[in-house]
C-alpha cells in the first residue's frame, strides 16, 4: 500500500496506488458517491465536526469509537525550554 503526497502553493496532489487505491474504490462504491471529490468533502467534513477526535462507527449495532492508530499521529513536542 502506498500513498504519495505532493504539496505545492495552496494545492495538495495524492497518488493512490496498490492497496491504498483499492480501498478508496471500495469505500466510493459502497457509500455510492458520485466521485472522489464528493468523498472526501463529506469524509473531512465528519472529521472537522467531531469534537473529541473520535469517530463512532455501528459495529453489530453497537456503536464503537475508532482513533487513528497512534503511528500515524504527529509527534507533539514536549522540549523543555526552562
Amino acid at each position: 500500500m502506498a500513498v504519495k503526497e505532493i504539496t505545492g502553493n495552496e494545492e495538495l496532489t495524492l497518488k493512490l496506488d496498490n492497496g491504498d487505491y483499492e480501498k478508496f474504490k471500495e469505500v466510493l462504491d459502497k457509500w455510492k458517491f458520485k466521485d472522489s471529490q464528493s468523498f472526501l468533502r463529506f469524509a473531512i467534513s465528519v472529521m472537522l465536526l467531531t469534537e473529541r477526535n473520535v469517530l463512532y462507527i455501528d459495529k453489530d449495532g453497537f456503536p464503537e469509537g475508532k482513533v487513528p492508530a497512534e503511528h500515524l499521529i504527529k509527534k507533539e513536542d514536549v522540549s523543555n525550554d526552562a
